[in-house]
């Protein structure tokens, strides 16, 4: 009985001894985005490995650690169990994210302007918000390229937002600034009724001139006369008609190109208070979500705004 037992035993080790190992073919060059879950069934190639194998535990993986990492899986299939040694690289490919409160603002020559409260938001995918700089920075911020900005001198210019994430990803958007021409006070027309005498000619303030006055009375017997109407100069030249004036100008532009072109009918001296006119304009009702604006030129010299690809709240 105790020979019997003993091979028992014998033939029980040999049988655990030659038993099946867990065959798992591991995965290779596996790269991960930064700051995502690990996905387990990519650890492994389960067509080349044994049925019902799947991944029990894994250790020493960081999301958000850059480069190359080894860690340590182990795989089952709830009987037999296996531990593999793995390399995986974590690589950051996101940019940040620029949101901007309008592609354009507009300002008066000489005011203040903070540009920063254009910006709505920059963000990481991952990290969340990142902050504003006054400096340039290459990691983990923003801040604004001014450029050629100017706000004591009219015209339009361009600035830029470059935001860097704390991998470096580097986004840039930019927007308009039209900076509008300061108005100054119109000077009074000099050429009042003050300075005209009532024969059409120019009057003098000399006290010696009003002796001579006397002497043009009697001027008028050469036929023809000197004296005017109360028109300022303007004589009817013995009953002849009067001057009459033309119609008025009526401004207009024509723009082609364009198959929703919206006319904004308004009117300008220059190009550069026409476009700092329409850069904030919202539509008739502020219901306008985005448009491209232009403007073009009167035969008078006059400048008029028009919109296109205009698109509204919904």
């Amino acid at each position: 009985m105790k020979k019997l037992i003993s091979m028992i035993a014998v033939a029980a080790l040999l049988i655990t001894g030659c038993a099946k190992e867990l065959k798992v073919t591991t995965a290779e060059n596996l790269k991960v985005e930064y700051g995502e879950e690990l996905d387990n069934t990519k650890l492994f190639n389960a067509k080349e490995s044994d049925e019902n194998v799947k991944v029990d535990k894994v250790e020493g993986f960081d999301a958000k650690k850059m480069g190359e990492q080894e860690i340590t899986v182990t795989f089952t299939d709830d009987n037999k169990d296996k531990e593999e040694k793995l390399k995986i690289t974590v690589e950051d490919t996101k940019k940040p994210v620029i949101e901007l409160k309008k592609e354009s603002v507009g300002i008066t020559a000489g005011d203040k302007l903070e540009l920063k409260d254009n910006i709505k938001s920059v963000k990481d995918p991952v990290d969340g918000d990142l902050k504003y700089s006054d400096k340039t920075v290459e990691k983990d911020g923003y801040y604004i390229d001014k450029g050629k900005l100017d706000t004591k001198k009219a015209g339009t210019y361009e600035v830029k937002v470059i935001a860097a994430d704390k991998n470096g990803n580097k986004t840039e958007k930019s927007f308009k600034v039209n900076v509008k021409k300061k108005e100054t006070a119109k000077k009074p027309n000099g050429t009042g009724n003050s300075n005209t005498s009532n024969n059409g000619g120019s009057s003098s303030s000399n006290p010696s001139n009003t002796g001579n006055s006397g002497s043009n009375t009697g001027s008028s017997s050469g036929g023809s006369n000197n004296s005017s109407n109360s028109n300022g100069g303007l004589s009817n030249n013995g009953g002849g008609q009067k001057p009459v004036n033309p119609a008025p100008h009526q401004h207009s532009i024509t723009v082609t190109g364009y198959p929703d072109v919206v006319y904004s009918n308004m009117w300008f001296e220059d190009d550069t208070e026409a476009m700092y006119w329409a850069s904030n304009y919202e539509g008739p009702n502020g219901d306008w979500a985005g448009f491209g604006y232009s403007s073009d030129q009167c035969s008078c010299g006059m400048w008029s705004p028009y919109f296109f690809n205009v698109t509204t709240w919904e």
